[in-house]
């Protein structure tokens, strides 16, 4: 695997090959149709009411250089999401933008996708652009995901950006009872700029292969991630429904030469470590249409309990010389070297939601948790939604973290928070 460019571009004519040279289906052209263009989009309207917790270290490392001092703060802001696609025949374009207003200024778009792709044969299709993948099976973690940006977990509904790349896909199904559907995937990703902002080094480029197949109702696949400077990723995942309402899924990535960053010597360090993150779930749909969502993770690289309150420790320590190079530093390091939305090594997520609660037309109820099973901390939400028109619906998010001071979630710099949402779709 030491040369992706050449691996890939022996995936693709091997793909290409048969459907050019044994694939001759003669048919009647149909008959001239315009291209189909639709545009659709979203507006969010978000106000929150954040209670501060001014003893953490990441509250005094973030608002260090402020006299911010308010036990509670507020937050408004304004989403816009804008969608087009447009195709004709066997071809495809589509552009995702977001806009965000906080403050009066400039608003710029950004784009969460911006793609074509070509349907080569009824088997075959190809793209190329900015697009979002969504490789795994689990609901709030994917342990497999190495083509997606990383979900949070305290919403992993929120659209999120893609990234830039291009993709060839073969799908093939069987009148068998064994094997009733096989894709081949491969992903192919550019090195982002960075000599002038213009060039990068094409040894640096990416490449992701998955093989999916239905076997007996079991969705399986498997992938595999490499590129260069980074480590290599192989990793497993499957779902099925064991019962009309009971679907089961899990997910395996073993990692080799994978980094972990630790605080030892008070500084941060990094090394190199192997080993497998992991997830288990479950969707279960009760008599009363309730669902119930509940995944156990494991992230191979993240802290123990000792080693993330040496973190905090650190953290402390910088804040209390009082020196703003220094915490403007230590900000910077943090944020660049902790990259993650989950600190430590297992969690339990759980989410219930029930549609029309107490007979309530046009409502929604729904709480979910992530208990961290290292400190015993976690976070609680409970979401109520209403849709009184169409197009149109209100959702008051109230959210609470406990934990104590050393813990993961009792060391956040929110206690908690209160969100009203307004959302209008068109």
């Amino acid at each position: 695997m030491s040369n992706p460019l050449l691996i890939s571009s022996l995936l693709i004519l091997m793909l290409i090959h048969p459907a050019v040279s044994q694939d001759y289906d003669f048919e009647i052209p149909e008959e001239e149709k315009e291209a189909a263009i639709a545009f659709s989009g979203n507006l969010d309207a978000k106000w929150g009411v954040l209670k501060s917790q001014k003893e953490s270290p990441l509250y005094r490392m973030n608002f260090f250089s402020t006299e911010q001092d308010a036990s509670y703060l507020s937050q408004y802001r304004l989403d816009l999401y804008l969608n087009g696609e447009c195709r004709h025949k066997q071809v495809g374009f589509s552009v995702k933008t977001f806009y965000q207003y906080t403050k009066e200024g400039p608003i710029d778009p950004t784009f969460f996708e911006l793609q074509g792709s070509l349907n080569l044969t009824p088997r075959l299709s190809a793209g190329l652009g900015k697009r979002r993948y969504f490789w795994g099976k689990g609901y709030a973690f994917n342990p497999v995901g190495y083509v997606n940006t990383e979900k949070d977990p305290e919403n992993p509904d929120l659209t999120l950006a893609g990234i830039v790349s291009g993709f060839i896909n073969y799908n093939k199904s069987y009148e068998s009872n064994w094997l009733q559907n096989l894709s081949l995937s491969c992903v192919i990703m550019p090195p982002e700029a960075e000599i002038n902002d213009k060039f990068a080094r094409a040894d640096h480029t990416g490449i992701a292969l998955k093989l999916y197949l239905l076997l007996r109702n079991i969705d399986i696949d498997v992938m595999m991630f490499q590129r260069q400077g980074e480590p290599q990723r192989y990793g497993l995942d499957f779902s099925t429904n064991v019962r009309t309402n009971l679907e089961i899924h899990g997910e395996v990535s073993y990692d080799k030469d994978d980094t972990k960053t630790f605080i030892e010597q008070d500084a941060i360090q990094q090394k190199q470590t192997d080993g497998a993150s992991y997830l288990f779930g479950i969707r279960y749909l009760t008599n009363l249409n309730t669902t119930i969502i509940a995944e156990y993770y494991h992230d191979n690289r993240g802290l123990s309990e000792s080693e993330f309150r040496d973190l905090l420790g650190f953290l402390r320590d910088r804040v209390a010389s009082g020196d703003s190079e220094i915490v403007t530093q230590t900000r910077i390091d943090f944020t660049s070297r902790f990259q993650t939305r989950t600190f430590m090594r297992d969690y339990l997520y759980v989410k219930v939601s029930q549609p029309e609660p107490f007979s309530w037309l046009y409502s929604s109820i729904g709480a979910f948790t992530i208990y961290n099973l290292d400190d015993n901390s976690f976070t609680l939400s409970a979401q109520l939604g209403y849709k009184p028109f169409t197009n149109f619906e209100f959702l008051l998010w109230p959210t609470v973290l406990s934990g104590d001071d050393n813990s993961e979630y009792g060391s956040r710099q929110l206690e908690g928070k209160v969100e009203m949402w307004l959302r209008w779709f068109f």
